[in-house]
């Protein structure tokens, strides 16, 4: 996964991909920081029990919906249907 001409690090992208299968969708994704490659992306979808269950060498889980990567500090941010 790329981004311009940022690539996405393999824990982030491994990440996103478990959301999309789970039925989320990227609604928003931007560079935060060039030098760093650090990137920030917004999901939505609905919350399960499996998103609570995400265990992925490399990202933290900061609260309910905000995933972070140790490689790069790129954000995972979701937003949740009602």
């Amino acid at each position: 996964m790329q981004i311009g001409k940022v690539i996405v690090c393999s824990p982030i992208e491994l990440l996103i991909n478990k959301l999309i299968k789970s039925g989320f969708v990227i609604i928003e994704s931007r560079l935060n920081d060039y030098h760093f490659n650090e990137l920030y992306f917004k999901l939505k979808g609905k919350h399960t029990e499996e998103i609570d269950n995400i265990s992925i060498d490399k990202i933290s889980r900061f609260n309910d919906n905000t995933f972070i990567c140790s490689c790069h500090w790129t954000t995972v941010e979701l937003v949740y249907d009602d």
